[in-house]
């Protein structure tokens, strides 16, 4: 999305959100190194990523995910996983526009006569260097068995939010619920499942989190994108309606839901999934995809959702098409024309454009309750740079 005219769109929706929390910061978590000789326990340093950024993102902060964070590592050509020298932390950092960078190193050593993995201790030292001042937070450190880790993540989860927050009240009972802690074995599959580069084998993996934890929300979320990717829409949802209202996925899930409702043709479902998101974040991809379900219902709101989307991008080619199909539906040549034209101007490859633009010249009546063309969807939901922008504009605590 394009972050001028985003933020121009955060400005005139502003004023409708809720009024502002202590502004959040924007929070870049590495994935933590292993420093011992054990390789396959790399899968512990994305955990510990993994879940610091899910307290932080449960707790107001802006954290980015791990395809902003692999973006990152691939424009500096970095490995993941590396203990990388402080200079390079910070052009990490920057390269993202982070307030924080948060990582780490972890320590495996087996006692003496054990040999299972399974049964080794960790010691995990957490580190943040705050970008704004250039200068290093406090430290941080854990240490315990390898199947207490949920505890030892979430304790380095409530240090870290104090720094990040040190106004907030968070009592650490709150964090040390052990209701809280997801079994290793299934932290494990997950952690697993995230690093496989093979479809079949994360559905393995992630599904065996859940049968090992069922309350363990995390791979329920992956398995929805996973089949909303094969286009198992109705598989889709089953997943990712688990995903409850106080996880910081909750709304990118209601996107994909929304998705999948669509594309299986249940359009009243699609359109209330996507006019739930808009209350809350008034995004442009979320009106079109709204516009998109109200225009396969011949709801009249249809055009004035396309419109608002491309108030917010007036230069995105799939919102001028779909604001024109719309228009051009409505027998309203003359604008459908204007705002046609514009998208053919921008990209004069776009055939389907360019036949509903020459129907608008010639002043085609479109049958009644038949669009032209079919809408296009936008499937990418950035809600981390509508945060982030946001807070660049929402006064700090106390201002």
């Amino acid at each position: 999305m394009n972050r001028p005219l985003l933020l121009a769109a955060v400005t005139s929706l502003f004023s409708l959100l809720s009024a502002p929390l202590a502004r959040p910061a924007t929070v870049l978590v590495l994935q933590f190194h292993n420093s011992s000789q054990y390789s396959d326990l790399n899968w512990v340093g994305e955990s510990i990523s993994e879940k610091l950024k899910d307290e932080f993102s449960a707790h107001n902060e802006i954290v980015f995910g791990r395809d902003s964070r692999g973006e990152a590592l691939r424009r500096l050509t970095l490995r993941p996983g590396a203990d990388y020298t402080k200079a390079t932390l910070i052009r990490l950092g920057q390269t993202l526009d982070a307030d924080y960078v948060c990582y780490g190193t972890y320590e495996a050593t087996l006692s003496t006569g054990t040999t299972e993995l399974k049964d080794s201790s960790i010691q995990v030292n957490a580190h943040v260097i705050d970008l704004r001042k250039l200068h290093d937070g406090p430290d941080s450190s854990e240490a315990g068995k390898l199947v207490d880790l949920g505890r030892i993540e979430e304790h380095l989860a409530w240090e870290n939010l104090r720094y990040l927050d040190p106004s907030r009240n968070l009592p650490v009972e709150q964090f040390m619920n052990p209701a809280k802690f997801t079994r290793v074995d299934a932290e494990e599959s997950y952690i697993r499942g995230l690093l496989s580069t093979d479809q079949d084998q994360q559905q393995k993996w992630f599904a065996q989190a859940l049968v090992l934890d069922p309350k363990f929300m995390n791979p329920a979320y992956e398995l929805g994108k996973l089949s909303l990717e094969r286009k198992e829409y109705r598989r889709a949802n089953s997943w990712l309606q688990r995903i409850p209202a106080d996880d910081p996925r909750y709304f990118d899930a209601r996107f994909k839901m929304g998705l999948a409702a669509y594309n299986d043709a249940d359009y009243g479902a699609a359109s209330l999934y996507f006019r739930d998101i808009a209350k809350t974040y008034p995004l442009n991809e979320v009106y079109n995809n709204l516009g998109a379900a109200e225009d396969q219902m011949n709801q009249p709101a249809a055009v004035e959702d396309f419109r608002r989307a491309l108030e917010g991008d007036v230069n995105d080619s799939t919102y001028l098409f779909n604001l024109g199909n719309a228009l051009l539906k409505n027998n309203q040549f003359a604008e459908a024309a204007k705002v046609l034209q514009t998208g053919v101007t921008q990209n004069p490859d776009d055939e389907e454009a360019r036949t509903l633009l020459g129907k608008a010249q010639r002043h085609e009546f479109t049958p009644a309750g038949k669009p032209p063309a079919t809408d296009r969807l936008k499937t990418n939901f950035d809600l981390t740079a509508f945060r982030q922008l946001k807070a660049v504009m929402q006064p700090k605590s106390g201002t």
